[in-house]
């Protein structure tokens, strides 16, 4: 996103840590990309909040784990009226940032697609399309909410209005989680257990769990499942090698998001007693791995 906006002429500063940050210094960003192109635009890059300066917007597109710093790096990176912008995977993002910068300047996102550093300094877009959402945590659509969907479409973005933030974040979790679980605990891509008929009941009693775990949450799920479903029989032949960053990172031994994905829906069928025994036993599967892969 960063990349896109900086092609598009906007001013960009990526606040960037390790190898990855000592390649942006060295020889900038560059970004390869199924969809739209390869290319290499003018960024700068700092480990230090404090060199962000003050700006009209901030983005936060790092893992759940580590939230809470970049949480306290936004407030510090935002201009008095500046918004932040979260595109977290999982449920908790806005409210954990609204705790830090307040509601009024949470704006909610979400991304759909396959992004990765494939090494320092180069981001991959992986899959041939992209589909963005973002909303207000707090109030309706303002005019500036659609002067930055209209920037952000010009400079290549997929995005589009939605009213519910929350709505949209449980939209994309009710098939994110289920496929992630999936994926991780049997090591798989997209083709290789939409090709089992036993793997496929196991994804489709993890959707089942998940819309009953939204229902009690006072979401209706089914529509946005029927779409995953549809979204899983076109990938069988246009992206069969299709996985999850939670496959990704655990086959590595990178840290998880796993309690923010898979634990985040056990704990909320205890909270509002509606039971996901599939959720709960692949849970169980996966802290092991989790386990092994980091001793």
């Amino acid at each position: 996103m960063g990349g896109l906006l900086a092609r598009g002429g906007h001013e960009v500063r990526l606040l960037a840590r390790g190898p990855h940050l000592d390649a942006l210094r060295r020889g900038g960003l560059q970004v390869r990309s199924k969809q739209l192109g390869d290319f290499a635009p003018t960024v700068s890059a700092t480990d230090d909040p404090a060199e962000l300066g003050a700006n009209d917007l901030v983005v936060l597109s790092v893992k759940m784990y580590d939230f809470a710093p970049a949480a306290e790096a936004a407030k510090q990176a935002l201009a008095p009226d500046g918004q932040a912008l979260t595109l977290q995977n999982g449920l908790d993002a806005p409210d954990e940032l609204a705790g830090v910068v307040g509601r009024e300047r949470v704006l909610v996102g979400t991304i759909a697609g396959e992004f990765t550093i494939l090494e320092p300094g180069i981001v991959g877009h992986l899959t041939p399309q992209h589909v963005a959402t973002i909303s207000p945590l707090d109030g309706g659509v303002t005019p500036r909410l659609d002067t930055l969907a209209e920037t952000m479409k010009i400079s290549g973005l997929n995005v589009s209005i939605v009213e519910d933030g929350m709505r949209a974040l449980w939209q994309k979790a009710c098939g994110l989680i289920p496929f992630a679980t999936i994926t991780a605990a049997a090591e798989c891509n997209l083709g290789e257990f939409m090709g089992q008929p036993a793997s496929r009941d196991l994804w489709e009693a993890l959707l089942a769990e998940i819309i009953a775990v939204g229902n009690a949450c006072g979401y209706d799920l089914h529509q946005p499942v029927a779409g995953w479903r549809a979204f899983a029989q076109r990938g069988i032949e246009t992206s069969p090698a299709f996985t999850s960053s939670l496959a990704r990172d655990l086959q590595a031994g990178r840290r998880t998001e796993l309690e923010w994905l898979t634990g985040k829906i056990v704990r909320l069928s205890v909270e509002k007693s509606v039971p996901a025994p599939v959720h709960r036993a692949l849970y169980g599967v996966l802290k092991i791995k989790e386990a092994q892969r980091s001793s």
